[in-house]
C-alpha cells in the first residue's frame, strides 16, 4: 500500500494537516510583514533562481513531513531526528542563497568601496537577506507543526520512555523554530534597512541605522535565550533516552545526530553575516561613516563580529 496513513483516520488527518496549515498561514504572515504582494515580487526578482526553488522545496518539505506525521495514528512514527531535520531543509536553503548571493556581490565589487560601488554594495548585502529570511520563516512554521503534531501524537506512542523522549524532541523543535523566527525577523530588518538606504538623505540614515541597531540588539537577546534552552534541551533529551534506555541505541544516537542538526544550522546562519561584516570592516570611504555604521549594525545582528576596530568611529550626530 503506497499510502503511510489511514485516510479514514481522523486524527492521522488532522496532525497530516498541520504541516500545510502552518505554511498557509504563515506565508499570509509574510505578505503582511513585508508590505504586501509588491514587495514580495521585489523579494522574489532579488533572489533570481532562488525564488523557484524555494517554492519548490517547501512544498516538497510540506508533503513528505504531512506523510510522516500522519503515519503517526497508523502505529508507526517517524525518527525524531528526520521530522526535525526535514523541518530545516527550507532555512538550509534560504542561507546557501544567501550564503551564494553575497559571494556573488562581493566579487563584483572593485577595491575600496566608493560611491557607486558603496551603494551596491550595502544594497546587494540586503537583497543577500531574501533567501535567508523566507527559508527561516517557512522552517519556523513547519517546525512548530512538528512540535504540535508531535504533542498530539504522544499519546498513541508504544510504551516506555518514548512518549516524553518525544515531548522533550517535540520542545527542541519548537525551540529551534523560535530561533528561526528570530532569524527571519532579523534579516526581514536587515533587508529593510540596507535596500532603503541609498534613498535616504545622511542625516536620516544614522538615525534610522541606530534605530535599526537597537531592533537588532534586542533580537540577539532573544538568540542567545534560545540558544540557551536548545543547549539544555538537547543534553536533557539525550540523557533521558540514553540512561533510561541504553540498549536503544538508534533512539539516543539519533537524538545526539538531532543536537548536531541543530548546532549545524546556528553555525550556518551565521555565515553570510560574517562575509559581509568582513567586507565592511575592509571597505575605505572617505569622508563618510557608512562602512562603519554598516559594521555596527552587522555586529549586533553577529555577535562574534566586533564593533569596533580600524575603521573611524561613526559619527551619527548630523553636520549642521
Amino acid at each position: 500500500m503506497l499510502v503511510p496513513f489511514r485516510l479514514n483516520s481522523l486524527p492521522g488527518l488532522l496532525v497530516a494537516a498541520l504541516p500545510p496549515m502552518a505554511v498557509a498561514g504563515f506565508g499570509l504572515a509574510l505578505l503582511s510583514l513585508v508590505g504586501g504582494g509588491a514587495q514580495v515580487w521585489r523579494m522574489a526578482g532579488a533572489s533570481g533562481a532562488y525564488s523557484l526553488l524555494m517554492v519548490t522545496g517547501v512544498v516538497g518539505v510540506t508533503c513528505v513531513l504531512s506523510a510522516l506525521l500522519g503515519m503517526g495514528p497508523a502505529g508507526k512514527h517517524a525518527p525524531l531526528v528526520v521530522l526535525v531535520g526535514l523541518a530545516t531543509l527550507p532555512w538550509m536553503l534560504g542561507i546557501a542563497g544567501s550564503q551564494e548571493s553575497m559571494e556573488r556581490v562581493l566579487a563584483t565589487l572593485p577595491e575600496g568601496h566608493h560611491g557607486e560601488a558603496l551603494a551596491q554594495w550595502v544594497s546587494g548585502t540586503g537583497e543577500a537577506m531574501v533567501t535567508r529570511l523566507v527559508g527561516a520563516w517557512m522552517s519556523a512554521a513547519l517546525l512548530g507543526a512538528v512540535a504540535l503534531g508531535l504533542v498530539l501524537q504522544h499519546k498513541r506512542a508504544a510504551h516506555g520512555g518514548e512518549p516524553s523522549g518525544r515531548l522533550l524532541g517535540a520542545a527542541l523543535g519548537l525551540a529551534l523554530g523560535g530561533m528561526a523566527l528570530v532569524v527571519a525577523l532579523e534579516a526581514h530588518q536587515l533587508f529593510a534597512l540596507f535596500t532603503s538606504l541609498g534613498e535616504r538623505a545622511p542625516e536620516t540614515r544614522a538615525l534610522l541605522i541606530t534605530a535599526s541597531t537597537g531592533t537588532l540588539a534586542r533580537l540577539q537577546a532573544c538568540r542567545m535565550a534560545l540558544m540557551g534552552l536548545m543547549a539544555i534541551l538537547s543534553l536533557a533529551l539525550v540523557c533521558w533516552q540514553f540512561f533510561l534506555h541504553p540498549d536503544a541505541v538508534g533512539q539516543w544516537a539519533g537524538s545526539l545526530m538531532l543536537g548536531a542538526i541543530v548546532a549545524l544550522v546556528v553555525i550556518l546562519d551565521g555565515r553570510p553575516l560574517r562575509l559581509a561584516a568582513e567586507e565592511a570592516s575592509r571597505a575605505q570611504a572617505p569622508g563618510t561613516p557608512l562602512s562603519s555604521l554598516i559594521r555596527g549594525v552587522l555586529a549586533d545582528a553577529l555577535e562574534a563580529v566586533p564593533p569596533t576596530g580600524h575603521l573611524p568611529a561613526p559619527t551619527l550626530t548630523p553636520k549642521p
